[in-house]
C-alpha cells in the first residue's frame, strides 16, 4: 500500500494481473526513474572481520606458551597409532622385574649378587651387547634390618664383575630432591633443564647414582652412570644429558647405544643443538638433534604388547643362570639352549620393573593404559640407532601455517557469491586434507605437522565470521522489510527477502490489468491533515480499491 511518504512518488499503479496477483508500477519511466531504489551495493572490504584478527593471534600465543600441547600430544598420539608399531634395527629384550620375581626373590632392593650372575650369564654365554638397569643400585635404598655382611658380599661381587669393563649401565636419577649429605646437611635437587635457565654449573647438585659397597672405602660408582628420568616424568621426552657440577650426566638410552656401537668412555660430545657420537680417531658414528639444546623426543617404535618386544621375567632368567652351574647336565644342557636362542645375541637388555606395585608406569603415545615406563629407553635406543628422529616446524613456520590456513578457511566460509555451497566444502576440504598430510608425513618422514594450533585458529575464525555473516544478514534481511513492507504486501516483501537479492532498476515483464484513480481535491485536503492521519485514509482508500 503506497501512500504520500512514498519520496515524492504518488503516480504509483495498483493492478491485479490476470493469475489473481496484485501488482505494483509507476506511471511512466520518467517517475520511474525519479523515484528511490535500491541498488546492489559494490564489493568492498568488510571491517568488521578485522575485529577476528586476535583469535589466531591468540591461538598462536597458546602455542608459544604450552596452552594448547595436552590438545597437540592428542593429535600425536593418534598419529602414531594410526601410523601402528614398526621395526628397529637393534634388538631389545626387557627382562621384567615382575609379580613372579617378587614372589621368588622377594621385594626390592636385592642383594646385589642377583644382578652379577644374571649379568655375566646374559654377556658372556648369550652374548647381548649391553645391558641397561630401570633403577638406581644405591645403598640409600636398602633396609637397616639387612644382613649387612651379605649386602657387601653381594656388591664385591657385582662391582668386581663391572670393574672389568662390562658393558651394563646402572641408573641415576634426580627423583630424590630432597636428601641429606654425608655432613648431615638438608640439600635440594632438581632436573637440569637448559630451556628454563640454569644457575652456575658448580651450583648444580648431581642426581642421585648406582653405588656399591666397598669395605674400607667410600661407595663405589661404576663408569656407566645413565639417567633414566624423563620430561614431567612422561614418557614423550627426556633430557639426552644434564650438566652438573661433577660434569655431565647422559641418559641411560645415549649410554645403551655407546655401548652397542662398542665406543668407549669419553665418545659422547655435545656441541650446540646435536650430540656427537665420536670415535677415538674422530669418525662420527652418528649425530642426535636435542630440542632446546638438551631434549630429545622419543620416536615410539611399538606399543609394549607389540609381537615386537621380548620379554621375559627375571625370575626365570635367573633361574636357568642359576642351572648352568647345576650338577646335573640335563639342567645345565636346557639352560645352554635357552641361552643359545637367537633373541639373545647381540641384543640389548633392559632390566626394569612392571609390577603395578613398583609403581612405575605410565602411559604412551602407542599405549592408551599405563604401562611399564623401561619401555621410554628401548624405544629412545631404536630412535638412536636407527636415526629415525622426530622432527618439528621451527616456531614461525606454526604461526605462518596457522594465518594461511585461517585465510583461507575464514574466506570460504565467508564467501557469498554463486557457488556458496562449493566454498563451505573447500573450507571442510581445506582442514581435512591439512590433517591427512599431517598424517602422512608423520608416518613418512616423522615429521610432526602442527595442528592443534592451525586448525584450532581457521575453525574458530570461521565460525566467529559465519556468525558475523549470519548477523549481517539478518540485517540485511530487516532492512529491507523496514523500507518495503509499509508499501508492499508481506507475501511480496518475503519473496524479495528470500530471492537474496537486492531490488534492482529495470523491471519485470507481466500481463496485467491497470486500474488509474484519482481522488478529488487531494492536494488540498493532503496540506490540511497530519501525515499519520493521510496514510491512514490513503490505506483505507486503497484497501477498498483492492
Amino acid at each position: 500500500r503506497f501512500g504520500p511518504d512514498t519520496g515524492g512518488c504518488p503516480g504509483f499503479l495498483l493492478a491485479r494481473n490476470g493469475r489473481g496477483r496484485t501488482d505494483f508500477g509507476f506511471r511512466s519511466p520518467a517517475l520511474r526513474l525519479a523515484c528511490p531504489v535500491v541498488a546492489k551495493p559494490k564489493t568492498t572490504l568488510d571491517w568488521r572481520l578485522l575485529f577476528l584478527l586476535p583469535i589466531p593471534v591468540l591461538w598462536c600465543v597458546a602455542g608459544h606458551y604450552g596452552g594448547v600441547q595436552f590438545v597437540e600430544n592428542r593429535t600425536i598420539d593418534w598419529r602414531f597409532r594410526a601410523r601402528g608399531d614398526i621395526p628397529a634395527p637393534v634388538k631389545v629384550v626387557y627382562i621384567d622385574v615382575d609379580s613372579r620375581t617378587i614372589d621368588d626373590i622377594g621385594n626390592m632392593p636385592w642383594n646385589r649378587s642377583f644382578f652379577a650372575r644374571v649379568s655375566d650369564v646374559l654377556l658372556n654365554v648369550a652374548h647381548v651387547r649391553a645391558i641397561g638397569f630401570d633403577f638406581v643400585v644405591s645403598p640409600n635404598g636398602e633396609s637397616e634390618s639387612a644382613d649387612r655382611k651379605r649386602l657387601v658380599e653381594g656388591d664385591l661381587e657385582f662391582g668386581r664383575f663391572l670393574f672389568r669393563g662390562a658393558p651394563v649401565v646402572l641408573g641415576a636419577s634426580f627423583t630424590a630432591r630432597e636428601f641429606r649429605a654425608t655432613e648431615g646437611r638438608i640439600l635440594h635437587r632438581e632436573l637440569p633443564l637448559l630451556a628454563k635457565g640454569l644457575k652456575e654449573v658448580s651450583a648444580i647438585e648431581p642426581p642421585e647414582v648406582s653405588a656399591l659397597l666397598v669395605p674400607g672405602r667410600p661407595a663405589w660408582s661404576p663408569p656407566n652412570i645413565g639417567l633414566i628420568d624423563t620430561l614431567d616424568g612422561g614418557t614423550r621426552a627426556v633430557p639426552a644429558w644434564t650438566p652438573t657440577s661433577i660434569g655431565p650426566f647422559y641418559h641411560a638410552a645415549v649410554q645403551l647405544a655407546r655401548l652397542y656401537w662398542g665406543m668407549p668412555v669419553g665418545s659422547l660430545k655435545v656441541s650446540g643443538d646435536h650430540l656427537d657420537y665420536v670415535w677415538p680417531d674422530g669418525r662420527l658414528q652418528a649425530r642426535v638433534p636435542l630440542r632446546n639444546g638438551q631434549l630429545l623426543d622419543v620416536n615410539w617404535f611399538s606399543s609394549w604388547g607389540s609381537s615386537l618386544n621380548l620379554h621375559e621375567s627375571f625370575s626365570v632368567v635367573y633361574n636357568y643362570a642359576r642351572m648352568l652351574k647345576s650338577e646335573k647336565a640335563e639342567e645345565q644342557e636346557t639352560a645352554k639352549k635357552y641361552f643359545a636362542q637367537d633373541d639373545w645375541k647381540d641384543a640389548v637388555v633392559l632390566v626394569g620393573p612392571v609390577d603395578p606395585l613398583l609403581q612405575d608406569t605410565a602411559t604412551t603415545p602407542m599405549d592408551e593404559t599405563p604401562v611399564p615406563r623401561v619401555g621410554v629407553h628401548g624405544n629412545l635406543l631404536k630412535t638412536i640407532v636407527s636415526g629415525l628422529y622426530l622432527r618439528r616446524l621451527p616456531e614461525w613456520a606454526v604461526v605462518v601455517i596457522a594465518v594461511v590456513l585461517t585465510l583461507l578457511g575464514t574466506s570460504s566460509v565467508v564467501y557469498t557469491g554463486k557457488n556458496v555451497v562449493a566454498a563451505r566444502i573447500t573450507a571442510v576440504v581445506l582442514a581435512a586434507g591439512y590433517v591427512g598430510v599431517a598424517f602422512l608425513l608423520f608416518k613418512q618422514v616423522e615429521l610432526e605437522l602442527p595442528l592443534a594450533v592451525p586448525i584450532g585458529s581457521a575453525f574458530t575464525t570461521s565460525f566467529a565470521a559465519l556468525v558475523v555473516e549470519v548477523l549481517k544478514e539478518e540485517k540485511q534481511r530487516g532492512r529491507i522489510k523496514g523500507l518495503f513492507g509499509t508499501y508492499l504486501s508481506p507475501e511480496l516483501v518475503n519473496r524479495m527477502v528470500e530471492s537474496g537479492e537486492d531490488p534492482q532498476l529495470g523491471g519485470h515483464e507481466e500481463v496485467i490489468t491497470a486500474y488509474f484513480s484519482d481522488i478529488q481535491s487531494f492536494s488540498t485536503f493532503s496540506e490540511e491533515m497530519s501525515p499519520d492521519r493521510l496514510v491512514e485514509l490513503m490505506n483505507e482508500y486503497l484497501t477498498a480499491c483492492t
